[in-house]
């Protein structure tokens, strides 16, 4: 934590008597996400030129220092609850409280439940502890879910999430990098339409960070999107009809294994 004991929230919402909180929370996500897409050869985010036009409307504001001090705050929040039974998204408890649209069927599930989901979705007792797992939530909000996976499961397996809301998208990312989930994919589109994308942010190790694709054909979650989502061309089988146990699908509500 800081040393002058300002919490990520606080250092936040010094902002709203100037800004609109809302967008200045986007921004900086968008910020983050900037700083942390880094190109090895240049020393510069691979999208420099979204950063400077962000930070532009600040340029002339002390609030601006503000910005950093934030991220630092996140990180050491986020440390702290890590090894802990606490819920470390920090970011989805701040939009709750502050940026939460009443009547817009947006709802984040609370911790307990999610922890709950997790251990419910893979004790599966035919799983080899070895074996790794591909974990999507088609409606990730910000990421609640998955992290609860990774303190449950651990952070060698594959997460993935999809929203069709891009700040959420964004706060998932983030939630997953400095989570240390770095076989993940986060992507702004439709889980119900298998050929929806708008953009998706790739975190990884090597090359250490968070990587924008625009592109879908160049989105791993989109293409196992398709090979899920879509229609078998072969006519669907009644549930009865199906010829052996293991051609049943397995559904869940929230989380799903590939």
């Amino acid at each position: 934590m800081s040393n002058n004991n300002e919490t990520f929230a606080t250092l936040m919402k010094r902002f709203e008597y100037q800004y609109d909180l809302r967008t200045t929370f986007d921004d900086f996500l968008t910020m983050t996400i900037c700083a942390f897409s880094r190109n090895p050869m240049t020393g510069l985010s691979f999208d420099e030129d979204l950063y400077m036009a962000t930070i532009d409307k600040y340029k002339d504001d002390e609030l601006r220092f503000l910005f950093p001090k934030a991220l630092a705050s996140l990180t050491d929040e986020m440390t702290e609850r890590l090894e802990s039974n606490s819920c470390n998204d920090i970011l989805g408890e701040f939009y709750e409280l502050n940026l939460y649209r009443k009547g817009a069927q947006q709802y984040f599930t609370p911790w307990p439940i999610c922890q709950f989901m997790a251990k419910a979705s893979f004790n599966v007792g035919d799983r080899k502890p070895e074996q790794s797992l591909r974990i999507l939530d088609p409606a990730c909000g910000s990421g609640r879910m998955l992290l609860a996976s990774a303190k449950d499961s651990g952070p060698t397996h594959e997460y993935y999430g999809i929203d069709t809301d891009h700040a959420c998208v964004k706060m998932t990312a983030i939630n997953l990098f400095l989570g240390g989930l770095f076989k993940s994919e986060v992507m702004c589109a439709n889980a119900l339409l298998p050929d929806d994308f708008r953009v998706s942010y790739v975190i990884s190790f090597i090359p250490f960070g968070i990587f924008k694709i625009e592109e879908k054909e160049k989105s791993r979650l989109w293409k196992l999107c398709q090979n899920t989502l879509k229609r078998p061309e072969k006519e669907f089988k009644p549930f009865s009809e199906w010829d052996t146990p293991k051609e049943q699908p397995v559904l869940t509500t929230q989380l799903k294994l590939f």
